[in-house]
């Protein structure tokens, strides 16, 4: 039952609101900005913004969420606009359901953004909500809503700051695509950590919102996940393969140390994704008990045992010591020591480590991002407006 001080509260939020919506129209009369603040101020765009981030807690405008896709994916230009009419709405707010839903709809331009041309991709988010406070609920109920606004911030500037920096590093042709690699595979970990931590908080968090954000991080979890498998497979493949790659050696380097450095990180990554499968495990059912309609049939996440990861660290440092032994023996016993290795690498790597169902490189990218994946719906990229209505999704 509403109680009249909810009642008031919902109708002063709705006031917000609808002030917010005569302040941009009226801003709209004023004359033209400079044209570098005009570039990044549009006032419809802020409307559209304003009434998908409404201060209702029980709801989500799916039609304006919808309509802020729609526009995002019509043209590339309009997302730097998009966000920064964001940041401006997200920056002025203590309400946890407005910068829950900014964060989510952040969260989709991103996304979208990855599939933009190089100029007109986003950079870091450009607002920091990083020492939010919800003053909007009751205050059994505020720190609880805070701290979940505060941990999907935090994955999403830190997911914005890789994207940028891989922006700027593919100009740099110098780097060892293997060791490049496992660095991506590396900061793909630490983003499955952070998605870890966006859950609720406190009691009585179980609303409509608060699944609805749920289930785009399911969504993202999936997509990481199957990155970070991936990238350990090609690790495993090209270091214990058949035909192992060579590393650059650094400068000053030698070339048993190159392998060496690239065994030991391999093997971190390793044990950190025995880590994190279990963890992943306790996060899905707790999802499963909440409702959060992504993770209801989500494929078991199979962990690695801890004998093949000590059988794995054998055979990765047994390289090692094959290139120091082929400064002191013949070329002809290195290379059988290496064919003998990389016929039972190839069975862990085969047996343990393709989780997900990945054809080849290409087609896992394209399958990625066509919004759906498998039976799991993605809510943020190319579901259609009938789908969305259906589903009850927010983002498309």
């Amino acid at each position: 039952m509403t109680t009249a001080r909810q009642w008031w509260r919902r109708a002063a939020a709705a006031a917000k609101d609808r002030r917010s919506l005569y302040l941009t129209r009226v801003a709209a009369l004023r004359p033209a900005s400079p044209a570098a603040a005009a570039a990044l101020r549009n006032a419809e765009l802020e409307a559209v913004v304003i009434r998908a981030t409404s201060h209702d807690e029980r709801s989500v405008d799916y039609r304006s969420a919808a309509r802020v896709f729609a526009l995002a994916r019509a043209s590339p230009a309009v997302l730097q606009p998009l966000m920064w009419a964001l940041a401006r709405r997200a920056g002025r707010t203590r309400c946890w359901a407005v910068a829950l839903k900014a964060l989510m709809l952040a969260h989709g331009l991103l996304l979208r953004s990855d599939l933009a041309p190089r100029a007109a991709r986003l950079g870091r988010v450009p607002f920091d909500l990083a020492d939010f406070r919800d003053r909007s609920s009751s205050p059994t109920k505020t720190s609880g809503f805070s701290a979940f606004v505060r941990a999907y911030f935090h994955f999403l500037d830190t997911r914005s700051l890789f994207a940028a920096q891989d922006m700027d590093n593919n100009d740099d042709d110098d780097a060892d695509d293997e060791d490049a690699r496992l660095d991506g595979v590396s900061r793909l970990q630490h983003l499955l950590d952070l998605l870890m931590q966006i859950r609720p908080y406190g009691d009585g968090m179980e609303q409509g919102l608060i699944l609805e954000a749920m289930d785009c991080v399911v969504i993202e979890i999936f997509e990481v996940y199957s990155q970070i498998c991936t990238g350990i497979a090609r690790f495993l493949v090209g270091v214990l393969g058949s035909a192992p790659t060579t590393p650059r050696p650094r400068p000053g380097e030698t070339m048993a140390a190159a392998r060496r450095r690239r065994g030991l990180q391999g093997m971190r990554v390793l044990r950190k994704a025995s880590e994190q499968s279990a963890q992943l495990t306790s996060y899905f059912e707790l999802c499963r008990s909440l409702g959060v309609l992504n993770a209801a049939e989500f494929p078991a996440v199979e962990r690695v045992p801890d004998d093949d990861i000590r059988d794995l660290e054998k055979l990765i440092m047994s390289h090692v010591v094959e290139d120091r032994g082929k400064e002191k023996v013949s070329e002809e016993k290195a290379l059988v020591a290496v064919e003998d290795t990389g016929v039972a690498s190839r069975t862990v790597v085969t047996r343990e480590w393709v989780v997900f169902d990945d054809d080849d490189e290409d087609d896992g990218v394209a399958g990625a991002r066509q919004g759906h994946f498998g039976h799991y719906v993605n809510p943020f990229l190319g579901a259609p407006w009938e789908a969305v209505t259906g589903s009850g999704n927010l983002l498309v």
